[in-house]
């Protein structure tokens, strides 16, 4: 009778040890999760990728198209006020368009350049304060601006979900309306700062900056575009230096002219005269110190501008690198808390499941104590029994 209770108790540890090993994977389970969680790299989903991408290819469209119209205007012109406005817009719209498309949120920057094309496209209509800095051509650059307007807006159109997109296209529109440019400065209010405003405190302006390489691929890209527009910058600007100071290109080739005429005047003079060579040598000396001059003083306003360009540049990288540290700092709390939530209901389950598989433990013993004790006990009553009934018959 002791055997049967023995080929059953391995069979109970076996039940036992089975749910003991489930709930210790569960907790290796759990605990392998959490380590995933608090992986820092998240990729950048497929629509901020392709609005990276497509906006910077947008804003190289759009200072190739401005600068185009900007020298055809200079082209056929000859008005000084007409060309030095023509070299303004496209200085100001390619510096302004090249800091939009590089912000760090791929749908700021989309939003930033949407925005910066319609402000420029209503500065430019008639009765604004730019309808008519270009003279003749001001229907020509008004073409331009519309085209690129409807351009930028295609373009969030097919990047912004159909639900937000009148969110978007509604905040652009008063944002053009309530900050309008007013010169071709191109001085413009924050778009990141009203959005966020807008959309409240508690929204976020990045989701993820992408993983190790799309975040080293960004930052090349962005350097390399602002190597780009440095170099076009520095020529526009030198030549709008010079235009200022009085000289255009025509006047500086008349004055290299004139200094050749003079030094093959002094050539001349030399065979004849040394009294006309001293003389010849003092006006070219004069000459060449007054171009010097002007040519320094051009210098310097291109290096003034430069210095405060990079100024401006280092206060944006600044305030973009912060705003990611808040947003990493934000998510990581995130991430924080949901691990040691996760963790909690890994415990209050497991626990549920330990107690739940002791009280059936429990059970199935109490029953195998009663079977295994109370059967020998049942069998021989009845065996007494039987043996009583036939005892008294046996007798008679």
């Amino acid at each position: 009778m002791i055997r049967p209770g023995r080929s059953r108790h391995p069979a109970a540890s076996s039940s036992v040890a089975r749910p003991g090993a489930a709930a210790a994977l569960l907790l290796c389970v759990a605990g392998c999760s959490l380590i995933s969680l608090k992986t820092p790299e998240r990729p950048l989903s497929s629509r901020d990728l392709n609005a990276r991408i497509l906006t910077r290819e947008f804003s190289y469209h759009f200072i190739a198209v401005v600068a185009q119209c900007a020298d055809d205007i200079a082209a056929h012109d000859s008005d000084p006020e007409v060309l030095a406005n023509a070299l303004r817009w496209k200085i100001g719209a390619a510096a302004e368009s090249q800091r939009a498309a590089t912000r760090l949120a791929p749908m700021t920057a989309l939003l930033d350049t949407w925005a910066l094309t319609s402000q420029m496209r209503q500065f430019l209509s008639p009765g604004q304060l730019g309808g008519a800095l270009l003279g003749s051509h001001q229907e020509a650059a008004l073409t331009v601006a519309s085209e690129l307007d409807a351009g930028a807006e295609d373009l969030a159109r097919r990047l912004i979900p159909a639900g937000e997109f009148a969110q978007y296209q509604q905040f652009v529109a008063s944002y053009t309306h309530e900050h309008p440019l007013r010169d071709l400065q191109f001085v413009r209010a924050s778009v990141v700062e009203l959005w966020s405003q807008k959309r409240g405190a508690g929204s976020r302006l990045v989701d993820s900056i992408g993983t190790i390489p799309e975040a080293m691929e960004d930052v090349s890209d962005r350097t390399r575009i602002a190597s780009e527009a440095l170099s076009l910058q520095t020529i526009w600007r030198t030549e709008l230096a010079l235009r200022e100071s009085g000289y255009s290109g025509g006047d500086l080739r008349a004055a290299l002219t004139q200094l050749d005429q003079r030094l093959a005047k002094l050539s001349a003079a030399a065979e004849s005269a040394p009294q006309l060579v001293h003389e010849a040598v003092a006006d070219v000396r004069g000459s060449v110190i007054d171009l010097l001059r002007r040519v320094d003083s051009s210098a310097a306003s291109i290096l003034e501008t430069l210095r405060s360009e990079r100024a401006a540049l280092a206060a944006d990288v600044r305030g973009e690198r912060e705003a990611v540290v808040v947003a990493a700092d934000a998510e990581r709390a995130a991430l924080t808390r949901d691990a040691a939530r996760i963790a909690d209901q890994v415990v209050k389950a497991s626990g549920e499941q330990a107690r739940r598989l002791a009280r059936e433990v429990l059970l199935l013993l109490s029953v195998l104590a009663i079977v295994v004790l109370g059967l020998p006990f049942a069998a021989g009553y009845l065996v007494g029994r039987a043996r009583a009934g036939r005892t008294p018959a046996d007798g008679a």
